[in-house]
């Protein structure tokens, strides 16, 4: 009988559970958080003008030519640059003095001395392999790179001397500069 007691006791208890499980009401609620758009920036740089910045024919020793270049960053993020300066041949190019500076007022022969920050120090105008005029193309951070915000702009300028030093071995020689301008972003990259 005892065995029968306690049978209804676990039966009745289980039942008891199952019932007090099945009755009990919960309040729930639930909210969306929609519309997370997401979308990539990019790294877009141009120059004004795009072709023939510098140019001068039949030079002489003594002369100069002095020309502004815009640097533009169309993109949507900060980036940096740099410049290398590539040529078709290497003697005259030696012999070519290149000057870049920021920020000069008037951009000319008479104003590129009376003002602005020297950006390259004069030096050769390129090489067939290429001289970095600018910072480097090496990615993250180098000695010389320029920084751009979003929609920004800065103008350079140029100029190129043959000094009057310069002796007759370099009578009738040519040479056309490339300068090539790499850009890449500054955030999260070191």
């Amino acid at each position: 009988m005892i065995r029968k007691i306690l049978a209804s006791i676990v039966v009745l208890a289980t039942a008891g559970s199952v019932l007090a499980f099945g009755t009990n009401a919960v309040f729930t609620d639930s909210a969306s958080v929609g519309a997370n758009v997401f979308s990539t920036g990019s790294v877009d740089i141009s120059t004004s003008p795009t072709s023939a910045l510098v140019t001068f024919s039949a030079m002489m020793p003594g002369d100069v030519v002095t020309a502004p270049l815009t640097v533009t960053n169309a993109g949507g993020g900060q980036l940096r640059y740099a410049v290398t300066s590539t040529t078709t041949e290497n003697t005259l190019a030696a012999q070519l003095d290149l000057t870049i500076k920021s920020g000069v007022t008037t951009c000319t022969n008479g104003g590129f001395g009376a003002s602005g920050s020297t950006v390259y120090a004069t030096g050769d105008l390129g090489s067939t392999g290429g001289i970095a005029v600018i910072g480097s193309p090496t990615q993250g951070s180098q000695a010389g790179d320029r920084t751009l915000n979003a929609s920004a702009s800065e103008v350079l300028c140029f100029q190129v001397s043959l000094p009057l030093s310069t002796g007759n071995a370099y009578q009738s020689l040519s040479t056309t500069a490339t300068f090539t301008f790499d850009a890449e972003q500054t955030a999260n990259n070191p």
